[in-house]
């Protein structure tokens, strides 16, 4: 997992370096608040953030008020690394949003406890997120395949209508053939967005991926 650090201390910064690769962690390290900010700000940046107090630029307790003010900024978990050990201090840096601090000099165990608790959270939160997902398309997916079925029904009964007034011995009309069959691979459709019981996706176009409704429901996929 990425994480990002914000340590204006040489030192520091590399061993929190060392120690993130050591757990098997990507670390994206900033030398500033500043830089830090240009990171935080990005919707897809690191989702565990251990930021210093002090340092030049944006200082830590105004990075996590910034942060919490982002679209995005309920989804981060911010860590505040700080040499102040008053209650005050901790409290105000929690009050401006931080989720947790570790106090320097850290020890290694301590930092590594209080990022897998950051880990658990973020773990849940997007196990909460994905069933929320799957919740809002197995809802839209029952109410959109209801909405289409009226129309439906009266299109492919249309189409019949059509064939069956037909001359006898004449050749099917084409265009209605071609009209029924589109309607009847519709209603196949429809009939597994009424089944969906599960949020699934296929690759769609570069960079895009679109709802499986074959996957997703509680029958196989009509070929």
């Amino acid at each position: 997992m990425k994480i990002l650090i914000a340590e204006d201390d040489a030192v520091s910064r590399k061993l929190l370096e060392s120690n993130l690769h050591r757990w098997g962690h990507e670390a994206v390290s900033c030398k500033d608040g500043d830089q830090a900010w240009a990171y935080l700000e990005q919707p897809d940046t690191p989702r565990l953030a251990i930021l210093d107090w002090m340092m030049p630029g944006i200082e830590g307790p105004e990075l996590c008020r910034r942060a919490r003010e982002l679209r995005h900024g309920s989804l981060l978990y911010l860590i505040l690394l700080t040499a102040k050990g008053d209650e005050a201090d901790l409290v105000q840096g929690l009050q401006a949003g931080a989720d947790d601090y570790v106090t320097k000099p850290f020890s290694r165990e301590e930092m590594r406890a209080r990022m897998g608790v950051g880990l658990r959270f973020l773990e849940l939160q997007e196990r909460l997120i994905e069933a929320e997902r799957n919740r809002v398309v197995v809802q839209a997916a029952g109410a959109a395949a209801h909405e289409i079925n009226q129309p439906l029904t009266v299109l492919m009964g249309t189409a019949q209508l059509l064939q069956m007034r037909a001359e006898k011995g004449a050749e099917p009309n084409p265009a209605i053939t071609e009209m029924y069959n589109a309607a009847e691979r519709i209603r196949e459709i429809v009939q597994q967005m009424g089944k969906v019981r599960t949020y699934a996706t296929r690759p769609y176009i570069e960079g895009i991926d679109i709802v499986d409704f074959g996957v997703g429901s509680d029958e196989p996929e009509t070929e």
